[in-house]
Parts: structure tokens; sequence; C-alpha cells
């Protein structure tokens, strides 16, 4: 680059050409003024067109020198170009990379961020949970405190237990006691029940009699009341019927059977009856029969 600036400037205050050559280039040989050159002046202008010669080989010398001089500066400048493209690609490089490192931290960060809601939203449901826990908590408690409760009860009961035993021991006995009672009093009830059986069957016979003999004495009393031709009562020579008194027959019952107002003895083969509703008993049976059981 300093060469550039040291450039010689062969041209400096003259022209181009040969001083001959700007004296006649500008004219030309038809406008030329004939003349008629002496020798010495053509020697001194062949002299001055040498030194003219010279002085523009010097500066030809001189530019070539300048022309290397700019070629070698040209090729400088390039590499000095290529040098500086190479390090704004590098810099590009490194600052596309300082971008991706800064675009991977924000992404870190936001997922960071992401990450903390989420961090947040799980302890909001933790906090929940435990509120839930504490909850089963106070119940697990009160559930163990009321089986507490109830094993304290039955560890009384367990220590109660052989006096529990013994009562059940004692109510098993009275039990089985009560139901031999049972059983026993079952089959007097059986033997009763059937006694009684026969008993209504007989009573049911007897009603019939009773009813057969009813109505066999309001026959005869029909008879007894009917008049005789002869003007007389009519005599009933049965000693088991009253003799009427001043022509009158004598009292019956409620069911019309005539009572007998003397002492004599009953006659063999009549059942007594009593003067009642309630029939006689006979004593064969062994004993009175109660007449409730014939009410059921």
């Amino acid at each position: 680059m300093a060469s550039r600036r040291n450039i010689p400037l062969g041209h400096e205050g003259r022209s181009g050409h040969a001083p001959g050559m700007m004296r006649h280039g500008s004219l030309s040989a038809a406008h030329r003024p004939t003349e008629t050159h002496s020798p010495a002046f053509l020697e001194n202008k062949f002299v001055s067109q040498a030194a003219e010669l010279e002085s523009l080989s010097a500066d030809n010398h001189k530019l070539t020198s300048a022309h290397v001089a700019l070629r070698q500066d040209l090729a400088a400048a390039q590499q000095e170009v290529e040098k500086l493209r190479e390090h704004i690609r590098s810099t590009q490089t490194e600052g596309d990379i300082q971008i991706r490192i800064l675009l991977d931290k924000i992404a870190k960060w936001e997922a960071d961020i992401r990450a903390g809601e989420r961090v947040k939203k799980d302890l909001q449901q933790a906090h929940l949970e435990a509120r839930s826990l504490v909850t089963a908590k106070q119940e697990l408690t009160g559930q163990i405190q009321k089986a507490t409760q109830d094993l304290d009860k039955a560890r009384d009961d367990l220590k109660k237990l052989p006096e529990m035993s013994a009562e059940l021991d004692c109510l098993s006995q009275e039990h089985q006691r009560l139901r031999k009672t049972f059983e026993y009093e079952k089959g007097l009830n059986i033997e009763k029940v059937e006694q009684m059986k026969i008993m209504e069957k007989d009573l049911i016979g007897m009603a019939e009699e009773v009813e057969r003999l009813r109505a066999g004495v309001l026959t005869a009393e029909k008879k007894a009341h009917v008049p005789t031709p002869y003007g007389g009562p009519y005599m009933n020579q049965n000693p088991s019927y009253p003799h009427p008194i001043n022509g009158n027959v004598g009292y019956v019952d409620g069911f019309g059977r005539p009572l007998y107002m003397g002492g004599g003895a009953v006659g063999e083969g009549m059942i007594p009856y009593g003067s009642g509703t309630t029939p006689a008993v006979n004593p064969s049976w062994g004993g009175s029969y109660d007449t409730s059981h014939t009410l059921r």
C-alpha cells in the first residue's frame, strides 16, 4: 500500500509525447509551413529527442516497477480481503453458535418455566392429597379408637368367659331338665287327651241314650194324660214312677223326666239321673266327670 503513495509521476509538468511531437503533432503535414532546417537545428533536435527518449525509458521503468508493486499490493489486498471474509464467516459462525446457544438456553428456560408450572400444579395436587390423607388419618384414628374400645370390651368379656361358661352349663342343665319335664308332661297330656277322647265318646253315647229315654218318657206321659173310659187315672205299675196324688200326675224335671218323690230304691237296670242338668256319674268310672272338657 505504501508503494501506491510513492508512485513516480514521470508526466508531471509535461506531455506524454516527445517535445518535437508536441510541437508538431497538433498540426497536420499539409498545414506545416515549409521551412528550411539547418544541420545545427536538426542536430539539436536529435539530441533533445534522444534525451526525451531516455527520460521516457526511465519513466517506463518506473511505471513497470510501480505496476509490479501495484500487482503485489493487489494480491496482498486480496489476501487481506479473503482473511476478512474468513474472519467474517468465522464471526458469523460464532454468532450463529452463540445465537443457537442462546436459543437453546431460552428453550431450556421455557421448559423450566413449564416444568415449574407443572411442579406448581403437582404441588397443589399434593396439598389436596395431603388434606385428604389427613382426613383419612382422622377417620382411621377414630376407627382405631373404636376398635380399641371393642377390643377392651372383648377382653373384659373374655375374662368373664369362665363365669359365662359355667352359667351356660347351668342353663344347659336346666334346659335338659325342662326338656325332660316337658317330654314327661307331654306324655301325660297325650294319655289324658286319649282318656278325654274316650270319655267324650262315652258322653256322646250317654247323651244319645238320654235323648232316647226322654222321647220314651214323653210318649209315656202323653199316654198317661189321656183319660180312660173307666174314669180312673192311668196307674203306672213301674215302681220308679211316683203314684199320683189327689188324681194329679207326678212332677217332672227340665227334661220331662218324672221326679221320684218317694224313698224307694232304683230299679234294677235303670240308669240313675240327677235332678239337675248334670248327668250322674257311674261309680265304676272312678270319680266325677269334669264338664268343662265337654265345652271345649
